[in-house]
């Protein structure tokens, strides 16, 4: 099966966009890499074309109107026009762990790969007082946020009008509340991945500008819940997939930092619409993808900070979470004979 990694580009630095193709990063081929540069500033169009033609990457340039699904949607479009049979999609300012690419790989290779895969316990670099952390930003402790008192945040914190913090902090109890209720587990957001020819024909919702692509996941929920996908949810214990919330985004940019959430109330609208029309599945899970390992196989250095230590026969097997458990076992056959024969 053809595969190809879609790399979605608006704005930012340019070292984001190398480290898709950088082997200390993502290490991605040329040969199987697309830049989509979808932007409404030209000097930054201009700039990413002279610098995919200077590394001899494919590239295209697409209609913007500003907002993450419009750009999301080309690619999709250019996917579907394209001879490649899966895409993956990536966000140009995050980038793809080694392990994550060894796995889209895999994916591939199958005989029956999936349509379409979402991420949980998904992992984001954020830059504290000049340290660098991993963070868990979308597993969440569902009743805290619901219960929690957004109005003293958004009224002391923020120094918002009574008005003001008392609409914010209903919005937040509402949004967690439908999170809650149709989304994976204790994920209040599943990014998609990965894409077959008939999940892509399933597009994002350019009427809003935050919250798209987990309206786009929950309708590729229902087509799969309906039988008409093959949609799985893969646990990001290591993670192949890193978001890097230092550099600013639009949630942050359309938030004004954390003072605007507007954009929920536009997300519950659209999320209305769907339960209208019977696409929301309350209390429902999407099956867990697992996969074959080879015995030996070894994480990168970014992914072993998210790794997942399986216990079997009483002792700890390091290994990935999605990984089947005859691949556990295996593992464990390999450690404890590597084990035995470095004691001797």
């Amino acid at each position: 099966m053809k595969l190809k990694f879609y790399v979605l580009t608006s704005e930012g630095k340019f070292e984001t966009l190398n480290r898709h193709n950088d082997k200390e990063f993502s290490g991605l081929p040329i040969s199987d890499t697309v830049v989509v540069i979808n932007s409404l500033d030209p000097i930054y169009i201009q700039q990413t074309e002279d610098y995919c033609k200077k590394k001899g990457l494919e590239y295209y340039v697409t209609e913007s109107n500003g907002t993450p699904a419009k750009g999301k949607n080309s690619v999709l479009d250019l996917f579907l026009e394209s001879e490649n049979d899966y895409c993956v999609l990536i966000d140009g300012d995050d980038f793809l762990t080694e392990h994550g690419v060894w796995m889209y790989r895999h994916l591939a290779a199958l005989k029956t790969p999936p349509d379409a895969v979402c991420l949980t316990h998904q992992a984001s670099f954020q830059e504290i007082n000049g340290e660098l952390y991993l963070s868990t930003p979308f597993t969440v402790e569902y009743a805290e946020l619901i219960a929690g008192n957004y109005y003293k945040t958004f009224k002391d914190f923020h120094g918002l009008s009574h008005e003001k913090s008392t609409y914010y902090a209903s919005l937040h109890r509402k949004y967690y509340t439908e999170q809650q209720k149709y989304s994976e587990g204790t994920e209040a957001h599943c990014r998609v991945t990965w894409f077959s020819k008939k999940a892509a024909k399933i597009k994002f919702n350019e009427e809003i500008t935050i919250g798209e692509d987990t309206l786009q996941m929950l309708s590729l929920k229902h087509e799969a819940l309906k039988n008409r996908l093959a949609f799985y949810s893969t646990d990001e214990r290591p993670a192949t997939y890193i978001y890097d919330q230092r550099t600013i985004g639009t949630v942050m940019n359309e938030s004004e930092f954390g003072t605007n959430y507007d954009w929920m109330d536009d997300y519950l609208q659209a999320l209305e619409k769907m339960k209208d029309l019977g696409q929301l599945h309350e209390n429902t899970r999407l099956p867990e993808l697992e996969l074959e390992y080879p015995k030996d196989y070894t994480y990168d250095e970014i992914s072993l900070e998210t790794s997942y230590v399986h216990t079997l026969e009483g002792a700890e097997v390091l290994f990935p979470k999605n990984a089947s458990e005859q691949s556990v076992k295996n593992a464990y056959k390999f450690l404890k004979d590597l084990s035995t024969q470095q004691a001797a």
